[in-house]
Protein backbone atom coordinates (compact mmCIF):
# COMPACT_ATOMS: atom_id res chain seq x y z
CA UNK A 1 0.00 0.00 0.00
CA UNK A 2 2.52 2.76 0.93
CA UNK A 3 5.55 1.60 -1.33
CA UNK A 4 8.00 2.47 0.67
CA UNK A 5 10.48 1.09 3.57
CA UNK A 6 9.79 2.92 6.86
CA UNK A 7 12.81 3.43 9.24
CA UNK A 8 12.52 2.96 12.82
CA UNK A 9 12.88 5.56 15.23
CA UNK A 10 16.74 5.84 16.78
CA UNK A 11 17.27 4.53 20.38
CA UNK A 12 19.64 8.07 20.12
CA UNK A 13 16.35 10.06 19.64
CA UNK A 14 16.55 13.03 23.00
CA UNK A 15 13.69 11.76 25.47
CA UNK A 16 12.86 8.90 24.12
CA UNK A 17 11.57 6.48 26.72
CA UNK A 18 11.28 2.37 26.03
CA UNK A 19 9.44 0.00 28.34
CA UNK A 20 9.61 -3.40 27.33
CA UNK A 21 7.12 -4.48 24.94
CA UNK A 22 5.40 -1.37 24.86
CA UNK A 23 5.68 1.43 22.18
CA UNK A 24 8.82 3.99 21.89
CA UNK A 25 7.47 7.19 24.11
CA UNK A 26 8.32 11.09 24.62
CA UNK A 27 6.85 12.43 27.30
CA UNK A 28 6.48 16.05 28.93
CA UNK A 29 5.74 19.75 27.52
CA UNK A 30 6.46 20.53 23.98
CA UNK A 31 6.17 17.11 23.07
CA UNK A 32 3.67 17.40 20.14
CA UNK A 33 5.91 20.16 18.31
CA UNK A 34 8.37 16.85 17.43
CA UNK A 35 5.91 15.16 15.40
CA UNK A 36 7.31 16.78 11.94
CA UNK A 37 10.83 15.52 13.07
CA UNK A 38 9.72 11.91 13.96
CA UNK A 39 7.92 11.67 11.21
CA UNK A 40 10.58 12.38 9.00
CA UNK A 41 12.99 10.20 11.26
CA UNK A 42 10.57 7.49 10.17
CA UNK A 43 10.72 7.71 6.87
CA UNK A 44 6.95 8.64 6.25
CA UNK A 45 6.35 11.76 3.87
CA UNK A 46 1.98 10.59 3.42
CA UNK A 47 0.55 11.58 6.88
CA UNK A 48 -3.16 10.40 7.55
CA UNK A 49 -4.21 12.44 10.50
CA UNK A 50 -7.17 10.70 12.50
CA UNK A 51 -9.31 13.14 14.83
CA UNK A 52 -12.31 13.99 16.19
CA UNK A 53 -13.35 17.78 15.72
CA UNK A 54 -14.08 19.02 19.77
CA UNK A 55 -10.97 17.85 21.43
CA UNK A 56 -8.52 18.25 18.58
CA UNK A 57 -8.83 21.87 18.33
CA UNK A 58 -9.63 22.45 21.78
CA UNK A 59 -6.45 20.75 23.30
CA UNK A 60 -4.32 22.93 20.20
CA UNK A 61 -3.23 20.13 18.07
CA UNK A 62 -4.09 21.08 15.17
CA UNK A 63 -1.26 23.90 15.38
CA UNK A 64 1.32 20.86 15.42
CA UNK A 65 -0.47 19.26 12.45
CA UNK A 66 -0.61 22.44 10.46
CA UNK A 67 3.54 22.72 10.75
CA UNK A 68 3.74 19.42 9.14
CA UNK A 69 2.42 20.33 6.03
CA UNK A 70 5.94 21.92 5.22
CA UNK A 71 7.29 18.42 5.05
CA UNK A 72 5.30 16.02 4.08
CA UNK A 73 1.84 15.23 2.42
CA UNK A 74 -0.87 15.59 4.95
CA UNK A 75 -4.87 14.31 4.90
CA UNK A 76 -7.30 13.97 7.71
CA UNK A 77 -9.54 11.62 8.52
CA UNK A 78 -11.90 13.61 11.50
CA UNK A 79 -14.96 11.53 11.08
CA UNK A 80 -14.32 9.80 14.93
CA UNK A 81 -17.57 9.65 17.48
CA UNK A 82 -17.14 8.46 20.95
CA UNK A 83 -17.39 4.34 21.29
CA UNK A 84 -16.81 4.12 17.27
CA UNK A 85 -18.78 1.78 15.56
CA UNK A 86 -17.85 -0.43 12.69
CA UNK A 87 -19.73 2.27 10.35
CA UNK A 88 -16.73 4.61 11.75
CA UNK A 89 -13.90 2.04 11.18
CA UNK A 90 -15.16 1.31 7.33
CA UNK A 91 -14.54 4.73 6.30
CA UNK A 92 -11.31 4.78 7.91
CA UNK A 93 -10.16 1.59 6.21
CA UNK A 94 -11.29 3.52 2.91
CA UNK A 95 -9.58 6.66 3.51
CA UNK A 96 -6.47 4.75 4.40
CA UNK A 97 -6.45 2.61 1.22
CA UNK A 98 -7.29 5.44 -0.79
CA UNK A 99 -4.28 8.02 0.38
CA UNK A 100 -2.06 5.00 1.09
CA UNK A 101 -0.27 6.86 3.80
CA UNK A 102 3.25 6.39 4.99
CA UNK A 103 1.89 6.80 8.98
CA UNK A 104 -1.71 6.87 10.64
CA UNK A 105 -1.08 9.75 13.58
CA UNK A 106 -3.37 9.28 16.29
CA UNK A 107 -4.96 12.14 17.50
CA UNK A 108 -7.41 12.14 20.93
CA UNK A 109 -8.95 10.39 23.36
CA UNK A 110 -9.18 6.94 23.57
CA UNK A 111 -11.87 7.05 20.47
CA UNK A 112 -9.43 8.87 18.39
CA UNK A 113 -6.93 6.64 19.03
CA UNK A 114 -8.57 3.02 18.97
CA UNK A 115 -9.70 4.11 15.36
CA UNK A 116 -6.56 5.10 14.20
CA UNK A 117 -4.72 1.46 15.27
CA UNK A 118 -8.13 -0.22 14.44
CA UNK A 119 -7.65 1.46 10.63
CA UNK A 120 -4.07 1.23 10.53
CA UNK A 121 -4.12 -2.56 11.02
CA UNK A 122 -7.14 -3.20 8.88
CA UNK A 123 -7.11 -1.34 5.57
CA UNK A 124 -4.03 -3.93 5.21
CA UNK A 125 -6.13 -7.29 6.08
CA UNK A 126 -8.00 -9.43 2.88
CA UNK A 127 -10.88 -10.03 4.89
CA UNK A 128 -13.64 -7.61 5.84
CA UNK A 129 -13.43 -5.56 9.22
CA UNK A 130 -16.39 -6.47 10.91
CA UNK A 131 -14.71 -10.50 10.21
CA UNK A 132 -11.62 -9.66 11.60
CA UNK A 133 -13.43 -8.03 14.59
CA UNK A 134 -15.00 -10.94 15.29
CA UNK A 135 -12.42 -13.97 14.40
CA UNK A 136 -9.08 -12.45 14.82
CA UNK A 137 -8.04 -15.17 13.01
CA UNK A 138 -8.58 -14.06 10.02
CA UNK A 139 -6.13 -10.88 10.68
CA UNK A 140 -3.50 -12.80 8.35
CA UNK A 141 -1.51 -9.26 6.37
CA UNK A 142 1.00 -6.72 8.65
CA UNK A 143 0.14 -3.30 9.14
CA UNK A 144 1.83 -1.58 6.07
CA UNK A 145 2.28 2.21 7.79
CA UNK A 146 3.54 3.43 10.48
CA UNK A 147 1.50 4.28 13.89
CA UNK A 148 1.97 6.86 16.24
CA UNK A 149 -0.47 8.05 18.61
CA UNK A 150 -0.64 11.44 20.46
CA UNK A 151 -3.42 11.50 23.35
CA UNK A 152 -5.47 14.76 24.12
CA UNK A 153 -6.64 13.02 27.73
CA UNK A 154 -5.15 11.65 30.55
CA UNK A 155 -7.11 8.47 31.27
CA UNK A 156 -7.40 5.81 28.91
CA UNK A 157 -3.97 4.68 28.43
CA UNK A 158 -4.66 3.37 24.77
CA UNK A 159 -1.49 5.17 23.27
CA UNK A 160 0.45 2.29 25.10
CA UNK A 161 -1.94 -0.68 24.39
CA UNK A 162 -1.90 -3.46 21.75
CA UNK A 163 -6.07 -3.28 21.62
CA UNK A 164 -8.44 -0.89 20.29
CA UNK A 165 -12.28 -1.12 21.28
CA UNK A 166 -15.16 -1.19 18.27
CA UNK A 167 -18.78 -1.73 18.44
CA UNK A 168 -21.14 -3.96 16.54
CA UNK A 169 -24.44 -3.84 16.90
CA UNK A 170 -24.31 -1.87 20.52
CA UNK A 171 -22.55 -5.15 21.29
CA UNK A 172 -18.16 -4.21 22.29
CA UNK A 173 -15.27 -6.16 20.37
CA UNK A 174 -11.23 -5.93 20.59
CA UNK A 175 -8.61 -5.69 18.07
CA UNK A 176 -5.78 -7.42 20.12
CA UNK A 177 -2.85 -7.80 18.04
CA UNK A 178 0.77 -7.09 18.41
CA UNK A 179 0.79 -4.68 15.67
CA UNK A 180 -1.90 -2.77 16.66
CA UNK A 181 0.59 -0.93 19.04
CA UNK A 182 2.00 2.30 18.08
CA UNK A 183 5.70 2.52 16.85
CA UNK A 184 5.61 6.17 18.54
CA UNK A 185 4.00 7.93 21.38
CA UNK A 186 3.96 11.35 21.90
CA UNK A 187 2.40 12.36 24.96
CA UNK A 188 2.40 16.09 25.38
CA UNK A 189 0.60 17.69 28.77
CA UNK A 190 0.24 20.68 27.01
CA UNK A 191 -2.49 19.39 25.22
CA UNK A 192 -4.96 18.26 28.06
CA UNK A 193 -4.54 21.89 29.43
CA UNK A 194 -8.05 23.10 28.47
CA UNK A 195 -9.85 19.61 28.83
CA UNK A 196 -13.21 20.52 31.18
CA UNK A 197 -12.64 19.56 34.75
CA UNK A 198 -15.41 16.62 34.07
CA UNK A 199 -14.04 15.66 31.06
CA UNK A 200 -10.22 15.49 33.61
CA UNK A 201 -12.00 13.99 36.46
CA UNK A 202 -13.65 10.78 34.33
CA UNK A 203 -10.30 10.70 32.68
CA UNK A 204 -8.41 10.53 35.96
CA UNK A 205 -10.21 8.02 37.27
CA UNK A 206 -10.31 5.60 34.25
CA UNK A 207 -6.43 5.49 34.43
CA UNK A 208 -6.80 5.72 38.76
CA UNK A 209 -9.14 2.19 37.80
CA UNK A 210 -6.98 1.37 35.38
CA UNK A 211 -3.70 0.96 37.62
CA UNK A 212 -5.98 -0.91 40.64
CA UNK A 213 -7.65 -3.42 38.68
CA UNK A 214 -4.13 -3.68 36.49
CA UNK A 215 -2.69 -5.01 40.26
CA UNK A 216 -4.87 -7.27 41.30
CA UNK A 217 -6.05 -9.01 37.93
CA UNK A 218 -5.09 -13.29 37.80
CA UNK A 219 -2.96 -11.98 35.37
CA UNK A 220 -1.13 -9.74 37.09
CA UNK A 221 2.95 -10.58 37.02
CA UNK A 222 6.11 -8.79 38.39
CA UNK A 223 6.30 -6.45 35.32
CA UNK A 224 2.45 -5.06 35.49
CA UNK A 225 2.67 -4.84 39.19
CA UNK A 226 5.62 -2.45 38.89
CA UNK A 227 4.21 -0.23 35.92
CA UNK A 228 0.74 -0.13 37.96
CA UNK A 229 2.29 0.88 41.20
CA UNK A 230 4.58 3.72 39.39
CA UNK A 231 1.18 4.82 37.53
CA UNK A 232 -0.63 5.15 41.08
CA UNK A 233 2.80 7.19 42.58
CA UNK A 234 2.04 9.43 39.91
CA UNK A 235 -1.74 9.43 39.65
CA UNK A 236 -2.91 9.34 43.25
CA UNK A 237 -1.26 12.57 44.32
CA UNK A 238 -2.46 14.56 41.41
CA UNK A 239 -5.73 13.24 41.62
CA UNK A 240 -5.77 14.19 45.33
CA UNK A 241 -4.37 17.80 44.44
CA UNK A 242 -7.21 18.07 42.18
CA UNK A 243 -10.11 17.22 44.38
CA UNK A 244 -8.51 19.66 47.20
CA UNK A 245 -8.33 22.52 44.41
CA UNK A 246 -11.15 21.39 41.98
CA UNK A 247 -9.03 22.47 38.84
CA UNK A 248 -6.16 20.31 36.93
CA UNK A 249 -4.80 24.14 35.63
CA UNK A 250 -2.13 23.58 37.78
CA UNK A 251 0.77 21.91 35.33
CA UNK A 252 2.48 19.46 37.87
CA UNK A 253 -1.61 17.62 37.94
CA UNK A 254 -1.43 17.32 34.00
CA UNK A 255 2.09 15.57 34.24
CA UNK A 256 1.13 13.43 36.94
CA UNK A 257 -1.70 12.37 35.61
CA UNK A 258 -0.81 12.05 31.75
CA UNK A 259 2.51 10.04 32.94
CA UNK A 260 -0.07 7.77 35.08
CA UNK A 261 -2.25 7.15 33.04
CA UNK A 262 0.52 6.24 30.27
CA UNK A 263 2.01 3.70 33.09
CA UNK A 264 -1.64 2.32 33.59
CA UNK A 265 -1.81 1.72 29.54
CA UNK A 266 1.47 -0.33 29.59
CA UNK A 267 -0.10 -1.93 32.83
CA UNK A 268 -3.38 -3.17 31.41
CA UNK A 269 -1.54 -4.03 27.98
CA UNK A 270 0.36 -6.85 30.21
CA UNK A 271 -2.67 -7.88 32.17
CA UNK A 272 -6.34 -6.40 30.60
CA UNK A 273 -9.06 -4.75 32.90
CA UNK A 274 -11.31 -6.93 35.37
CA UNK A 275 -14.67 -6.45 36.97
CA UNK A 276 -14.94 -2.18 37.40
CA UNK A 277 -14.73 -2.40 33.63
CA UNK A 278 -17.20 -5.35 32.78
CA UNK A 279 -20.07 -3.78 34.94
CA UNK A 280 -19.30 0.02 34.10
CA UNK A 281 -19.89 -0.56 29.91
CA UNK A 282 -23.74 -0.83 30.61
CA UNK A 283 -23.85 2.58 32.95
CA UNK A 284 -22.31 4.46 30.18
CA UNK A 285 -25.09 2.59 27.24
CA UNK A 286 -28.06 3.16 29.06
CA UNK A 287 -27.10 6.33 31.57
CA UNK A 288 -25.08 8.10 29.25
CA UNK A 289 -22.29 8.74 32.05
CA UNK A 290 -18.66 8.76 31.24
CA UNK A 291 -16.92 6.09 31.11
CA UNK A 292 -13.98 7.08 33.31
CA UNK A 293 -16.95 7.76 36.19
CA UNK A 294 -18.78 4.82 35.36
CA UNK A 295 -15.77 2.09 36.13
CA UNK A 296 -14.69 4.45 38.98
CA UNK A 297 -18.35 4.00 40.66
CA UNK A 298 -17.27 0.24 40.97
CA UNK A 299 -14.37 1.02 42.42
CA UNK A 300 -14.87 1.07 46.19
CA UNK A 301 -17.44 -1.49 46.36
CA UNK A 302 -15.25 -4.19 44.88
CA UNK A 303 -12.38 -3.15 47.03
CA UNK A 304 -14.75 -4.09 49.99
CA UNK A 305 -15.45 -6.86 48.27
CA UNK A 306 -12.15 -8.19 47.60
CA UNK A 307 -10.60 -7.62 51.04
CA UNK A 308 -13.59 -10.05 51.97
CA UNK A 309 -12.44 -12.74 49.66
CA UNK A 310 -12.31 -16.44 50.58
CA UNK A 311 -10.91 -19.86 49.67
CA UNK A 312 -14.08 -20.32 47.72
CA UNK A 313 -14.57 -17.54 45.95
CA UNK A 314 -10.96 -16.50 44.66
CA UNK A 315 -9.51 -16.92 41.08
CA UNK A 316 -6.08 -15.72 42.38
CA UNK A 317 -3.52 -18.28 41.34
CA UNK A 318 -1.66 -17.00 44.59
CA UNK A 319 -4.37 -17.37 46.19
CA UNK A 320 -7.06 -15.26 48.74
CA UNK A 321 -4.42 -13.73 50.59
CA UNK A 322 -2.76 -12.91 48.01
CA UNK A 323 -6.04 -10.55 46.95
CA UNK A 324 -6.40 -9.45 50.13
CA UNK A 325 -2.23 -8.02 50.26
CA UNK A 326 -3.07 -6.47 47.01
CA UNK A 327 -5.96 -4.76 48.42
CA UNK A 328 -4.05 -3.38 51.35
CA UNK A 329 -1.35 -2.36 49.22
CA UNK A 330 -3.82 -0.50 47.30
CA UNK A 331 -5.10 1.45 49.73
CA UNK A 332 -2.10 2.08 52.11
CA UNK A 333 -0.59 3.66 48.73
CA UNK A 334 -3.63 5.84 48.15
CA UNK A 335 -3.51 6.55 52.05
CA UNK A 336 -0.17 7.82 51.67
CA UNK A 337 0.31 9.26 49.13
CA UNK A 338 -3.40 11.25 49.05
CA UNK A 339 -3.89 11.10 53.06
CA UNK A 340 -7.62 9.22 51.99
CA UNK A 341 -8.97 5.90 51.07
CA UNK A 342 -9.81 5.25 47.35
CA UNK A 343 -13.67 5.73 48.03
CA UNK A 344 -12.65 8.92 49.32
CA UNK A 345 -10.74 9.73 46.72
CA UNK A 346 -13.06 8.74 44.18
CA UNK A 347 -16.35 10.71 45.68
CA UNK A 348 -13.96 13.82 46.42
CA UNK A 349 -13.40 13.93 42.33
CA UNK A 350 -17.06 13.00 41.02
CA UNK A 351 -18.47 15.47 43.63
CA UNK A 352 -16.29 18.77 41.88
CA UNK A 353 -16.86 17.42 38.88
CA UNK A 354 -20.95 17.58 39.61
CA UNK A 355 -21.11 13.67 38.73
CA UNK A 356 -22.80 11.28 40.76
CA UNK A 357 -20.52 10.13 43.73
CA UNK A 358 -21.80 7.09 44.56
CA UNK A 359 -23.33 3.98 42.81
CA UNK A 360 -26.07 4.10 45.41
CA UNK A 361 -27.09 7.45 43.75
CA UNK A 362 -28.18 6.13 40.34
CA UNK A 363 -31.47 4.22 42.05
CA UNK A 364 -30.70 1.62 40.11
CA UNK A 365 -33.47 -1.70 40.21
CA UNK A 366 -33.48 -5.11 39.72
CA UNK A 367 -35.01 -4.94 36.60
CA UNK A 368 -32.25 -2.61 34.72
CA UNK A 369 -29.82 -5.04 36.09
CA UNK A 370 -30.34 -8.41 35.71
CA UNK A 371 -29.47 -8.74 31.55
CA UNK A 372 -26.54 -6.63 31.34
CA UNK A 373 -25.15 -8.00 34.60
CA UNK A 374 -25.19 -11.73 33.36
CA UNK A 375 -23.22 -10.99 30.48
CA UNK A 376 -20.87 -8.78 32.27
CA UNK A 377 -20.21 -11.39 34.56
CA UNK A 378 -19.58 -14.11 32.24
CA UNK A 379 -17.34 -11.95 30.50
CA UNK A 380 -13.49 -12.07 29.30
CA UNK A 381 -12.83 -9.06 31.79
CA UNK A 382 -15.04 -10.83 34.50
CA UNK A 383 -12.84 -13.78 34.23
CA UNK A 384 -9.80 -12.33 34.71
CA UNK A 385 -11.55 -10.31 38.54
CA UNK A 386 -9.63 -11.85 41.28
CA UNK A 387 -12.82 -12.96 43.16
CA UNK A 388 -15.86 -14.36 41.66
CA UNK A 389 -18.58 -12.19 41.50
CA UNK A 390 -22.33 -13.22 41.49
CA UNK A 391 -25.80 -11.49 40.85
CA UNK A 392 -26.10 -11.33 44.53
CA UNK A 393 -22.80 -9.46 45.01
CA UNK A 394 -24.31 -6.63 42.45
CA UNK A 395 -27.93 -6.44 43.51
CA UNK A 396 -26.84 -5.72 47.27
CA UNK A 397 -26.07 -2.53 45.81
CA UNK A 398 -29.49 -1.50 45.33
CA UNK A 399 -30.13 -1.75 49.06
Amino acid sequence: MSGTTLRALPDTWPGLTRLPGHPAAHMGGGAAARLGDALALLGADRVLVVHGRTSYLRSGADRSVAALSERHTVEHFDGVRPNPGIGQIRAGIDAVRRFAPHAVVGIGGGSSLDVAKAIAVLAAQRHDAEECLRHPEAVTERRECALVLLPTTAGSGSEMTRFATVYIDGRKHSLDLDQARADLVLVDTGLTASLPLGDSVSSGLDALSQAIESYWSVAAGDTSRELALAALDRLVPALARAADTGSFADPAIRLGTAHGASLAGAAIDLTRTTAAHALSYDLTARLGLAHGTAVALHLPWLLERHAAVGVADCRHPQGAAAVRDAVAVIEDTTRTLAGRSVRQLVEQLLTRAGQPARIEDLALTAEHWRGPMTEALTSGRAANNPCALTEADVLHLLG
